[in-house]
């Protein structure tokens, strides 16, 4: 039976090492990252109990690990949201490979946090991808995919949760079978491939130009983190709660029209959003209607770039 070790992070490596011991696949260790809590960690309890060696180096390319590896002496590595890049050293040492679960269906979003990136594009359907790893980030052929529908209430959270259940599995099923020669790597079309990198601050920065559905997708695809955000004055707010209203506006976008219990109303470039969860950016505490009245979030402000508008009672 073939040597399998696992590299993996959280959830993702917790469940992807559950289907593998399920599927009594011979799980020789497992990878994972340095963490003061990492005792706790899921992952790392299931592997304890079942006596798995479990090493935690603080890069893939650190020597003492380089060398841990070897002494294990794995035929195929599986990786489960690993967030490094593995060195060719890495790459080169089990006989039969290593393979990647990905979650997104490439070559459609390589890079860290494709789930995001699909919702932020305003995309229906997503999933995951096992491939065949090689030097290029996420450019290795693929083996597997399973497509994961993404929900009009989906955030960055609950769209990535579900992709680790369904990807968790996948990948357990994909080790077994390619190890036993039932696939055929397929290279990717490479006329369809894109990457994105983690959104940065201004990718996360609300552009009240935009119509209210571009920006609803901007907010839930980065809630929790990093959280879309905006500036009312000096003020920079963070917004984790997004609805795109059936009302117009006929006033300049980002023009707060009016607060509901949970919302804040705002015009947009087409449309009305109602933008909730609202906190001051670096701070968790939700801000009620009062509170952001205090930071200046009053009927008729001007929020982030817009153009400055006479603030004038609305009706």
């Amino acid at each position: 039976m073939a040597r399998i070790l696992l590299i993996g992070l959280y959830k993702l490596g917790h469940l992807a090492l559950e289907a593998m011991l399920r599927r009594g696949t011979d799980v020789i260790g497992v990878v994972t990252k340095p963490d003061p809590l990492l005792g706790g960690e899921p992952l790392a309890c299931l592997a304890r109990s079942r006596g798995l060696p479990l090493l935690a180096p603080p890069g893939p390319r650190d020597a003492a690990f380089l060398k841990e590896m070897k002494a294990l002496r794995p035929d195929l590595i599986a990786v489960a949201g690993y967030h490094r890049i593995l060195p060719p050293k890495l790459l080169a040492l089990p006989s039969k490979g290593v393979l990647n679960l990905h979650g997104s269906l490439l070559p459609r979003h390589r890079g860290p946090v494709p789930w995001k990136w699909a919702i932020l594009n305003g995309e229906t359907v997503t999933g995951m991808t096992v491939q065949v790893m090689s030097r290029g980030l996420d450019e290795g052929p693929i083996l597997a995919q399973e497509q994961c529908p993404i929900l009009r209430d989906d955030t960055g959270d609950t769209l990535v949760s579900r992709l680790c259940v369904l990807g968790a599995p996948l990948l357990a099923r994909t080790v077994e079978e390619y190890l036993a020669g039932r696939l055929v790597p397929r290279p990717q079309d490479e006329r369809e491939a894109s990457y994105e990198g983690y959104p940065g601050d201004e990718d996360a920065r609300i552009s009240w130009e935009w119509d209210a559905e571009r920006i609803r997708n901007l907010v839930r695809a980065l809630s929790p983190r990093p959280g879309a955000w905006t500036t009312c004055g000096r003020t920079r707010l963070r917004g984790r709660v997004a609805d795109a209203v059936g009302e117009r506006s006929d006033r300049a976008p980002g023009v707060v029209l009016r607060h509901s219990d949970s919302a804040t109303l705002v015009s947009t470039g087409g449309g009305v959003l109602a933008l909730g969860g609202i906190s001051i950016d670096g701070e968790a505490a939700v801000l009620g209607p009062r509170r952001l009245e205090h930071f200046g979030l009053k009927p008729g402000a001007c929020l982030g770039t817009a153009a400055p508008e006479a603030s004038v009672p609305l009706p």
